[in-house]
C-alpha cells in the first residue's frame, strides 16, 4: 500500500508506537516508511510460505497471525501465534534462508514489510537502529525460548 504524504504523519505515529520500533524518532521512521511497504491481507491469507526465499522482515501494525510449520503427513502443526506489535522473518532476512514456517493471518491484518535491499538504502545511522533492534528482539525471544525450556511442567 502506497503512503500518500497526508497519511505519512498518521503512519509514522502509529509505527512509533509498536514495541519493535521504540526509541526511533521521526526520522527513522519516516525513512523506514520511505524503503518498506505496509501491507493489507484479509483473514486466511499467507503472508509468507515455508520453504520460500524471500529476504524481507515483517513487523504485525494490526491484526495476528498463525505461525504453522510442516509436520508428518504434509499436514501443518500451529507451532505459535503473535499480534500487534510482534515481528518475524529475521532469519530470511539476516542468514539469507529459506523461510522455517509459514505465516497465515488470523484475521485481518496491517503488516510493515522491508526487504535486506531496503534497508540499505537508508541512512547508517537508521541501520545501526534498526539492527541494533533485531539484536535485543532476539536476545528477548532466545531467553524466553530457554526460559520455556527448563520451567517445570507442573
Amino acid at each position: 500500500m502506497e503512503i500518500d504524504e497526508r497519511e505519512r504523519e498518521k503512519w509514522i505515529i502509529l509505527l512509533q508506537g509498536v514495541k519493535f520500533f521504540e526509541g526511533f524518532d521521526a526520522e527513522d521512521v519516516s525513512q523506514l516508511l520511505g524503503a518498506g511497504k505496509v501491507r493489507h491481507y484479509k483473514f486466511h491469507e499467507y503472508v509468507v510460505k515455508e520453504r520460500e526465499v524471500d529476504f524481507s522482515f515483517f513487523v504485525i501494525l494490526k491484526g495476528s497471525v498463525k505461525l504453522l510449520k510442516m509436520a508428518a503427513m504434509n499436514k501443518k502443526k500451529e507451532v505459535g501465534k503473535l499480534g500487534e506489535g510482534d515481528c518475524f522473518g529475521e532469519m530470511g532476512l539476516l542468514l539469507k534462508t529459506q523461510r522455517t514456517a509459514s505465516v497465515l493471518t488470523a484475521e485481518e491484518c496491517f503488516i510493515f514489510k522491508i526487504n535486506v535491499q531496503d534497508i540499505e538504502m537508508m541512512s547508517l545511522q537508521t541501520q545501526a537502529k534498526l539492527y541494533k533492534r533485531f539484536a535485543e528482539f532476539l536476545a528477548e525471544r532466545l531467553k524466553s525460548t530457554t526460559e520455556n525450556m527448563v520451567r517445570p511442567l507442573y
